[in-house]
C-alpha cells in the first residue's frame, strides 16, 4: 500500500518493519553488522526511535562513546523525520516524552561486561521503575567477546523481558563466512541471534540485507535502502512511503 501525506507514528521510522516484517520480541536478540563508518550507530538509533514512536521504552547502552554524542544522533534523526509538515507534531510529542521513555548508559571499553549492564538495569528499575522494552548495545568488540559473553547478553534479554539489538564491526580484509553466509566475527555464534542484518555502502545508498531471520538464512525480502545522509528510508526522503 502506498501512502502520502501525514503518516502514523510507526510509519515515521520503519526500517525494521520494512526489513523483517516485525520487530524482535522480548527475549530475542539481533545484530547489525557493518564496516567502520557505514552507519551502525545511526541505524541502532533508528531502531530505538521505532520503538519510542510505538510507546515503548528504550535503554541505549554505548561503549566507548559519550552519551552526548548518542543524543546528537537522536536529535539528527528526529530532525530529518520532522521535515515533512504532517509529521512535525508527532516528532514534537516524542521530544516531550523522550526524557522518561529513553535512558542512555555509557561504559568504558575496558570495563563493559554483561554483568555491569545487568546491574545498571537493576538500578534503573529500583530507582525510577524503568523497565525497557528494547535494549540497544552499541560498541561491543565481537573479535574479543567470547561466546559466553554473548550468551550472557541473551540471558539478560530473557530475564529482563526485553529485545536486544547489538552492533558488530566487520572488516574489508577478512572475507571469512560460515556455511550459512554469516561473516566474521559472528560466523561462530549466529545461532544466538534471531535476526542478523548487514549494512553495505553503495554509491548513493546504504543497503540493508537480511542475513538471518529466525531459522531462515538470507530469506527473500524486498530490497531496503537508507539515505546515507539522513539514514531514513529512501522512500521517506522522497516524501513517499511504501508499506
Amino acid at each position: 500500500m502506498n501512502t502520502e501525506g501525514p503518516t502514523s507514528p510507526e510509519a515515521l521510522a520503519v526500517m525494521i518493519r520494512k526489513s523483517l516484517g516485525s520487530p524482535l520480541q522480548s527475549g530475542e536478540m539481533g545484530v547489525l553488522m557493518a564496516r567502520t563508518g557505514v552507519g551502525k550507530t545511526a541505524c541502532l538509533t533508528h531502531i530505538a526511535i521505532e520503538h519510542l514512536f510505538q510507546g515503548r521504552k528504550v535503554l541505549h547502552a554505548c561503549i566507548g562513546e559519550l552519551p552526548e554524542k548518542i543524543k546528537i544522533w537522536y536529535e539528527e534523526l528526529m530532525n530529518h523525520m520532522a521535515e515533512r509538515p504532517g509529521d512535525r507534531e508527532r516528532v514534537l510529542e516524542l521530544r516531550r516524552s523522550i526524557g522518561t521513555s529513553r535512558f542512555i548508559m555509557s561504559f568504558m571499553r575496558q570495563t563493559f561486561s554483561p554483568q555491569k549492564l545487568d546491574e545498571g538495569l537493576a538500578n534503573l528499575e529500583a530507582q525510577v521503575q524503568f523497565r525497557p522494552d528494547l535494549i540497544v548495545v552499541d560498541g561491543i568488540d565481537f573479535e574479543r567477546a567470547s561466546r559466553d559473553h554473548v550468551e550472557a547478553l541473551q540471558r539478560i534479554a530473557e530475564d529482563r523481558r526485553a529485545a536486544i539489538w547489538l552492533s558488530c564491526r566487520t572488516h574489508r580484509h577478512i572475507d571469512r563466512a560460515n556455511h550459512n553466509g554469516i561473516p566474521y566475527p559472528c560466523d561462530q555464534i549466529d545461532n544466538l541471534f534471531q535476526a542478523i542484518l548487514l549494512l553495505e555502502p553503495e554509491p548513493e545508498n546504504i543497503r540493508i540485507t537480511v542475513l538471518k531471520h529466525y531459522d531462515r538464512y538470507r530469506p527473500e525480502a524486498a530490497p531496503v535502502s537508507l539515505d546515507p545522509h539522513t539514514f531514513l528510508l529512501k522512500e521517506q526522503k522522497r516524501g513517499r512511503l511504501t508499506a
